[in-house]
């Protein structure tokens, strides 16, 4: 009855499969011009909701660590007896929730403090066993092409559903070996082809050498466990993901599992649900995660807020566990062994029209000019691009012109910066970022440019961006660009 009837799909990101959409220059032009929906939501709002803050973050990742030591300590005494069983799973559970700690640090949202990021983003990688290199680009990929077969490299469920690997994975049990594996032949420098597709070449030694202190801590735990005659140390390290897996399982689970696929409307490929605080806070917030998809800039304690601030255009939320289990679990018994194409459709709210700020409608909703009289070339090379008010401090504008996209930033006082409107890495419109610390962040990958140099200072972006001389003229700003 667990065997699948239909055969297995092609989901590499090599390979050709079934329903896949290729990565071309209409596609890549398609998203440049924003085809994925977003919603409507007013800029200074947002600005306010994508405010990071060292502080909820400190107090989250404290009271974390509290709780794994204080369970592992009890782990450790009641090992030997019938209570270590759930002693370790309650420890093992509390272990594996690093991953939405290593998901949230990767994206750079937690703490306003980058090195602090970037410090939880490392440990949680390998405690939870995904190679920090490898996956910050996965991860990158997955949210460009969320669900989009042969360019997603992360999409948990493919089709026809294989339900004995949905189980087994409960306990990482099909997952868990093929990871190890990868990480074990990244250490010997051997990524395969999927790997190679996403991973810069530029990235891949940081890549191998990470793999291979993972590796290292791995066997050194091991020879310990040996020379003790005891596996205890091995309950500590590694194992925590494969035995206190299952609420990591359950709660992915909801995120995409029976939706769409190759959809550019994250209110059909991703779910919001309504959990107990406990899995919440494990889960940081997670749950929201239409809000994630669809602005990732907003750090995890924000999600809420975003929720309620967005949730008029969304479908509706899930208002448990079990709500969402028992609409998915007949979908993906269905795509097993009826019909593989089969999806769940949720229902979309009509469109919101909203009368937007002075501002906004100078600028677009995107930051881009749209509205606004066309500007014109003044003397030589520079180019008119708004009037000063209409561009506040720590904040950019895009700006058109001669068939190409720019960004204008503005950061304390009168101190102008221009530079390409395309991020370096996925031709996203840096318009539509945050300016942060003297930084323009990416909107879809969380990567960040100096705007003053152009300098990528945060992956996923790694090169450069161009930038332009700008300047203020009486109450316009103006950039110089090449003729």
């Amino acid at each position: 009855m667990l065997l699948n009837k239909f055969a297995k799909r092609d989901y590499s990101l090599v390979g050709k499969a079934q329903n896949a959409v290729a990565l071309n220059d209409d596609l890549i032009e398609e998203r440049v011009e924003g085809t994925w929906w977003s919603p409507d939501i007013p800029r200074k709002e947002l600005k306010a909701l994508m405010v990071r803050s060292d502080g909820p973050a400190l107090f989250h990742f404290g009271l974390w660590i509290l709780l794994l030591i204080a369970s592992g300590w009890l782990a450790v005494l009641s090992w030997g007896t019938w209570w270590a069983i759930p002693a370790f799973l309650t420890f093992g559970t509390i272990y594996s929730s690093a991953d939405a700690r290593w998901h949230e640090c990767g994206h750079g949202t937690p703490f306003k403090t980058r090195w602090l990021n970037e410090f939880f983003y490392h440990v949680s990688s390998f405690m939870t066993l995904r190679e920090a290199h490898l996956w910050r680009w996965s991860h990158a990929r997955h949210h460009t092409d969320t669900i989009i077969v042969m360019q997603d490299p992360e999409i948990q469920v493919m089709r026809p559903a294989d339900l004995l690997k949905i189980m087994g994975d409960f306990f990482w049990l099909y997952s868990g070996p093929s990871e190890v594996l990868r990480i074990v032949r990244h250490a010997l420098g051997r990524p395969d082809a999927n790997v190679r597709t996403y991973v810069p070449e530029t990235v891949r030694q940081k890549m191998y050498w990470s793999s291979r202190i993972y590796v290292a801590i791995f066997i050194a735990f091991g020879i310990w466990s040996y020379a003790i005659g005891s596996f205890l140390p091995l309950m500590f390290i590694g194992l925590p993901r494969f035995y206190g897996g299952w609420l990591h399982q359950l709660l992915g689970l909801t995120q995409h599992a029976g939706l769409a696929e190759n959809t550019r409307d994250h209110r059909q490929n991703t779910r919001t649900v309504y959990i107990n605080p406990v899995f919440q806070y494990l889960y940081m917030n997670m749950n929201y995660h239409i809000e994630h998809h669809v602005i990732p800039m907003v750090p995890f304690h924000a999600l809420p807020k975003l929720h309620q601030a967005i949730m008029a255009q969304t479908p509706p939320p899930y208002t448990s566990l079990w709500q969402v289990y028992k609409e998915m679990i007949p979908a993906l018994i269905k795509q097993a062994y009826e019909n593989p194409d089969h999806h769940i459709v949720r229902p979309l709210p009509a469109p919101v029209v909203t009368e937007l700020p002075l501002q906004e409608r100078v600028n677009g909703q995107n930051g881009h000019q749209t509205l606004a009289e066309k500007p014109q070339t003044s003397a030589g090379t520079w180019v008119e691009v708004c009037a000063v008010d209409d561009l506040d401090e720590e904040e950019v504008i895009g700006f058109d012109h001669n068939g190409k996209k720019y960004a204008v930033y503005r950061l304390q006082g009168d101190n102008f910066y221009a530079s390409d409107g395309l991020c370096t890495h996925e031709k996203v419109l840096l318009a539509n970022g945050l300016v942060l610390d003297g930084c323009i962040e990416c909107p879809m990958h969380n990567g960040r440019f100096d705007v003053a140099t152009g300098k990528a200072v945060k992956p996923p972006v790694h090169e450069d961006l161009k930038t332009y001389p700008a300047e203020r003229r009486g109450d316009k700003v103006f950039i110089n660009l090449p003729e």
